[in-house]
């Protein structure tokens, strides 16, 4: 039977009636861009952005407990502060997570190729078909995901790997996080999976969500695995704080606009329009540039951490809808295939998914 190529659809317009955040125009934009470029010939690159960039939540929102591989400590989720910041009172009320029936969970510590040691947390659901290798964003490690990759698992059976970067959590060199780690810790979580629990790169989705959009795209363009979904990333460092640049300074960091180019996969793209972190223009320029993808969502009026949690409902059932989605390219390609470049597919409607109480 002859396989038919996904119909292309048009490209959606950026104004979506969101509020863009406003970029540094003008002096000061063009200052702060010299700025970081002089900054980054001085060899201060990496204080720059432990300073400007990255923010793991010192102390951590999890502990692990004294059977290593077992033991995830986190505080109940109706304690949970609404802060950034735990108290010694908050720390007091970590107690071990405890799991509904078909899931199980495994902690993890992982060598990368830059002599690091990252800490991992694997859940795992009985009857999952997918295994999802998940990013998290910034200000946020192992312990504050837990919840919401729990849901994800529970609602759409999935399997999900997700870690600490190189300086979160009870990962490596604690509080001291840098660009150079984060391909690495991305590689060794990927190769856990498909090394040591023998998951085919082809079986595995990518999620990457604001930050880790960038491991996402970096491993999306080394291996050829099932699909990649996009949360709130970011088209590069630059462009967060100036969406309108057209084309990346020599020392812009986090270059997902270029490295999607090169994706060997489908991608799926999820951006809130208000979104005032991560402005939706970046969203639009990695939906743009991905070689491979299906219709994108467009949150009207989202921000840029309130998706899973105000529109819950229909996040689970685009996720449900995008992952059929790349098992049907898949099929139609041959696993070991591209979908054929600039394909697009639009995601019809799918089965409610009731969501756990667990979700953040």
């Amino acid at each position: 039977m002859a396989s038919s190529t996904p119909k292309p659809i048009p490209s959606q317009s950026v104004n979506m009636d969101g509020e863009e955040a406003q970029e540094l125009g003008g002096c000061t934009g063009c200052c702060i861009m010299c700025c970081f470029g002089c900054l980054t010939c001085c060899g201060c690159r990496n204080w720059v952005c432990r300073t400007l960039i990255f923010f793991p939540p010192n102390p951590p929102f999890y502990k692990l407990g004294k059977d290593e591989g077992k033991e995830l400590l986190r505080i109940p989720i109706n304690l949970l502060p609404q802060t950034e910041n735990l108290s010694e009172e908050d720390l007091k009320l970590m107690t071990p997570a405890v799991l509904p029936k078909p899931l199980e969970v495994r902690i993890l510590k992982l060598k990368t190729t830059k002599n690091s040691e990252i800490t991992a947390c694997y859940i795992t659901h009985k009857s999952a078909k997918d295994t999802i290798l998940y990013s998290h964003g910034n200000a946020t490690d192992v312990g504050m995901q837990s919840y919401a990759v729990e849901t994800l698992v529970l609602g759409l059976r999935v399997n999900v790997l997700f870690y600490d970067y190189t300086g979160y959590g009870f990962s490596a060199n604690p509080g001291r996080p840098s660009p150079a780690h984060i391909e690495s810790d991305a590689d060794a979580a990927f190769k856990y999976l498909v090394e040591k629990e023998g998951v085919p790169a082809k079986n595995i989705i990518l999620y990457g969500q604001s930050l880790g959009s960038v491991p996402s795209c970096l491993l999306a363009k080394k291996y050829r695995v099932k699909g990649m979904v996009i949360h709130a990333g970011l088209a590069s460092a630059l462009r967060v704080l100036k969406p309108s640049l057209q084309k990346s300074p020599w020392f812009d960091l986090f270059r997902n606009v270029d490295n999607i180019k090169m994706a060997k996969c489908p991608v799926f793209v999820i951006h809130g329009t208000a979104d005032m972190a991560v402005p939706f223009s970046n969203g639009k320029a990695l939906y743009d540039n991905a070689p491979q993808k299906i219709a994108p969502w467009w949150v009207k009026g989202a921000h840029h951490n309130d998706i899973e949690m105000n529109y819950a409902r229909q996040y689970y059932v685009k996720l449900e809808a995008s992952f059929r989605e790349f098992r049907r390219l898949q099929t139609l390609s041959g696993a070991e295939s591209k979908t054929p470049n600039d394909a697009e597919a639009k995601i019809g409607s799918a089965p409610i998914i009731h969501q756990p109480n667990t979700s953040l």
